[in-house]
């Protein structure tokens, strides 16, 4: 492998290496504009110059390979002076509106600004105007005044999405990122420009003069909007979901995520319930908080134990691993018969969208499988349906064609557990409000067998109860079973007993799923994390990830 030394550090490095990769090995940082690790590179903004030993002038570091006995310098005042160069001629003609830019707080020329020139500007003339709050398309607006023309957006559109949308028009100080004459930038993937315009000239209409990002709370969680799972960064300020953007994780989707799934927690954020219905004492219905719930459920469970009547079960695949568990270990203790309930589907691509709807549709076929209970079809319920006693439909927003609603409302005594209003919780009896995917902790199992953790970045209302803590409250009242499913029990616990029941789990535990997630191992030996050549694991994020994947620096009190 060649040896090259930068900044003094010597370091051996695979051939076809860049310098910009091999200077992040021993830890120099090297500023970027139109370098982004998951496009193509194109060198063209000028602002990772370095001075190479016996080379006459500085060369890029983001397009250049490393070479045997190469001694390379990023610090020099050759190089600084380079830089405060290129960041004067950026900013001859960018705007100074950092107030009111919805970028500022996580703009890299900003922080590039701020680290490599800190100057005033020399010029005596006025800034050249181009358009503001122009839409490129239903989901994108653009501030052309302060795009630097990095074409980290064209790139996309031509080598990710390959829809080509975005072109550059015009040349020099007049050149501008736009869209063809009658094209609009419109395609499921539209809102990934958004995430790697490094200024705030492209920016999100559902986000744009929203909230400043240092009043952001952010985590990381998974998206569950599909079976693809992808790792996500939840921001939230006042326990609301305010945004969700794609988190680096190079097993399942690597830079990039669906505009559907920037959206997925949208109907739970206007339309999440706090608060079920139960039968009056007059027959009309009153609302009442999910202890209530359970409660005239626990009755019913108790009277077809009594008479022999039969119970059904139908869960939704979209509940996490933890919650199909707790309510498969009910199901074996009320013999009852279990069916799972799939979302509506959609169309998937070739990129990252399946036609699976559902975020844990593996997890919950192996933990099913496990616990030996065959799962019935949406077909299986509407025939078996008139003959129930008693029906308990944990639909988690599962939605159901009019045929198997009609079918599901002649059981015996209907109850659904939701977290939003839906036509078949309208048709219950008893409706008890389930708290929220992201508003509790848990893991799901992606459609490629990749187990990931949930986040909490949401308080849960006092009224509303998590999925495994219902089924182990129904077990105690109705069967005096001590399932051990409370909202006291920790996440590590509660999936130790999921890895020790599962075979597909085992070797697996809560710590080192950590925020990348690990695969499901099906019983073979934990295979050891994969690490870089200086020895740092490869789950941290990519070592030259923008600057909006990498860990937030800014809180709120910072």
């Amino acid at each position: 492998m060649p040896k090259v030394t930068i900044d003094g550090h010597a370091i051996e490095v695979p051939a076809k290496t860049t310098i910009l990769r091999a200077a992040k090995q021993v830890g120099v940082d090297v500023p970027v504009f139109c370098y982004h690790p998951g496009l193509a590179i194109v060198a063209n903004c000028r602002m990772c110059l370095v001075e190479i030993e016996k080379w006459s002038k500085p060369q890029p570091a983001c397009y250049t390979e490393v070479a045997d006995g190469m001694v390379i310098h990023t610090q020099s005042e050759r190089v600084k002076e380079t830089q405060r160069a290129v960041l004067e001629f950026i900013l001859l003609n960018h705007p100074v509106d950092c107030p009111v830019c919805d970028q500022a707080g996580e703009c890299v020329l900003q922080e590039h600004f701020a680290t490599y020139s800190a100057v005033p500007s020399r010029l005596t003339y006025p800034k050249i105007g181009k358009p503001k709050a122009k839409p490129l398309g239903p989901t994108v607006v653009l501030d052309a005044e302060r795009c630097v023309v990095c074409t980290r957006c064209v790139r996309f559109t031509e080598e990710v999405t390959k829809t080509n949308e975005l072109t550059v028009e015009d040349r020099g100080e007049h050149a501008e990122i736009t869209t063809p004459p009658g094209v609009e930038l419109n395609n499921p993937y539209s809102l990934n420009v958004v995430d790697i315009c490094p200024v705030g000239a492209l920016t999100s209409r559902q986000f744009r003069f929203q909230r400043r990002v240092w009043f952001l709370d952010m985590r990381p969680s998974v998206c569950t909007g599909c079976a693809r799972g992808c790792a996500v960064r939840i921001d939230s300020h006042a326990n609301k979901v305010e945004r969700l953007v794609p988190r680096y994780n190079p097993d399942v989707n690597t830079y990039w995520m669906c505009d559907a799934g920037r959206t997925s927690l949208d109907d739970v954020r206007e339309r999440g319930l706090t608060a079920g219905h139960v039968p009056g004492p007059n027959g009309e219905r009153r609302q009442a908080p999910a202890q209530d719930g359970l409660r005239a459920i626990g009755g019913w469970l108790q009277e077809a134990k009594t008479s022999g009547g039969k119970v059904g079960i139908a869960l939704s695949a979209s509940l996490t691993n933890e919650d199909v568990y707790a309510w498969a270990r009910f199901a074996q203790e009320l013999k009852a018969q279990i069916y799972v309930l799939p979302r509506a589907g959609w169309q998937g691509d070739d990129l990252l969208r399946t036609a699976d709807r559902d975020c844990n549709t593996l997890g919950t076929q192996h933990i099913l499988a496990a616990l030996q209970l065959t799962a019935g079809s949406p077909t299986q319920l509407a025939d078996a349906a008139a003959g129930l006693a008693t029906l308990l439909v944990v639909d988690n927003g599962a939605g159901l064609d009019p045929a198997l609603l009609a079918a599901v409302a002649q059981a015996g005594h209907l109850a659904v557990f939701t977290d939003v209003p839906t036509q078949l919780a309208n048709d219950a009896e008893v409706v008890v409000p389930l708290t929220q995917l992201h508003q509790r902790e848990g893991t799901v199992t992606n459609v490629t067998g990749w187990v990931q953790r949930l986040a909490q970045p949401l308080k849960a209302a006092v009224t509303t109860v998590a999925p495994h803590v219902a089924a182990g409250s129904l077990a105690q009242s109705a069967l005096d079973v001590l399932l051990d499913f409370s909202d006291k029990t920790r996440p590590a616990d509660l999936f130790e007993r999921v890895a020790a029941a599962v075979p597909a789990f085992k070797h697996l535990n809560y710590r080192e799923i950590g925020d990348l997630g690990r695969g499901l191992t099906h019983g073979e030996p934990l295979a050891p994390a994969r690490v870089r050549l200086d020895g740092t694991p490869q789950w941290e994020p990519d070592p030259v990830a923008p600057s909006y994947q990498r860990p937030f620096q800014l809180r709120r009190g910072a």
